[in-house]
């Protein structure tokens, strides 16, 4: 997991294996089924090989969240899908070198694309700039606000 997470090769992997996933799956790893409740809709979006985003739906406004988004594309596609509105991109965690881990330098690649949860955070941002993003201070979340 260090090899992955906090090494440029790491980087490199992700990128690689986020190429491939999309190659092999352009439509995503599985046929999501979305989860209803009375004014609210969760849809899951396949991305990689093997993750979830979630796009949150308040179905009265529609107005949305993203929980997640590892590929800018596939979470796109389901905000164009479905016809809603972006309002916020909530990030778990993320997996990006610290400078810690790189003996106190960066990349300039890592900084400009982190990997897994909030890989697309900036291009969602890009796209929907009245979008807030949430996450732990900690983890140094791209575009958090």
């Amino acid at each position: 997991y260090t090899l992955y997470a906090r090494t440029r090769l790491g980087y490199l992997f992700y990128q690689r294996q986020l190429k491939k996933a999309q190659e092999r799956y352009p439509r995503g790893h599985s046929i999501p089924q979305p989860c209803c409740f009375p004014g609210v809709k969760i849809l899951p979006i396949p991305v990689l090989s093997s993750n979830y985003s979630y796009l949150v739906i308040d179905t009265g406004s529609s107005r949305a969240a993203v929980i997640d988004p590892s590929d800018p594309l596939a979470v796109e596609a389901a905000i164009e899908e479905e016809g809603v509105i972006l309002e916020a991109i909530f990030c778990t965690h993320k997996h990006c070198p610290t400078p810690h881990a790189l003996g106190g330098m960066f990349w300039v690649a890592d900084l400009l694309t982190c990997r897994d949860h909030s890989g697309g955070n900036v291009a969602l941002r890009q796209r929907h700039s009245s979008c807030k993003v949430y996450g732990s201070a900690l983890d140094t979340i791209p575009e958090l606000t």
